[in-house]
């Protein structure tokens, strides 16, 4: 594969683990605010995974398969004793999103060294990809604010992409 080829591969790796992360909380959550940002962050990553799995195909790649076990070995170290659906706690949470942030930090990065380091539509879908990336970090970062200060989860607003 073409070092863009294992750009775009890795990329849709980080967008997969997200996806799965984010629905795996989702299922463990009990708070109605947090299924709902978890599931919206979910579905978002899902799309961009979309996006880098099209541009992807056209340089003539395939998407490899992808394993739930490292998101399941992670989710039981955060929350070792509380595996049941509907059954997290604040303080989990407030580890879980730690875990999220880190992971958007991650993308970001990810996406901005590439935006530099590419041109044309490539350097706008990875710009495009580290602007989304950006707003998911600030919905965690603002849920976790209010559940540090409060114990109770901000929500969701969805992302308009304009």
């Amino acid at each position: 594969m073409t070092e863009v080829g294992d750009i775009l591969a890795a990329a849709i790796e980080f967008e997969r683990f997200g996806k799965e992360y984010y629905m795996r909380f989702h299922e463990l959550a009990k708070d109605s605010k947090a299924k709902a940002l978890m599931k919206g962050l979910a579905n978002d990553e899902e799309e961009h995974a979309e996006l880098l799995t099209k541009h992807l195909e056209t340089l003539g790649g395939a998407v490899a398969g992808h394993s739930t076990q490292v998101v399941e070995s992670g989710l039981e170290k955060i929350f070792p004793h509380r595996i049941l659906k509907d059954s997290i706690e604040t303080r989990d949470a407030i580890s879980a999103i730690k875990l999220g942030i880190e992971t958007e930090q991650r993308s970001i990065d990810f996406y901005a060294q590439h935006a530099e380091s590419s041109s044309g539509e490539l350097k706008e879908m990875f710009a495009k990809l580290e602007k989304m990336e950006r707003e998911h970090l600030q919905l965690l970062q603002e849920n976790l604010e209010h559940l540090r200060d409060d114990g109770v989860w901000y929500g969701y607003v969805p992302i308009l992409e304009g």
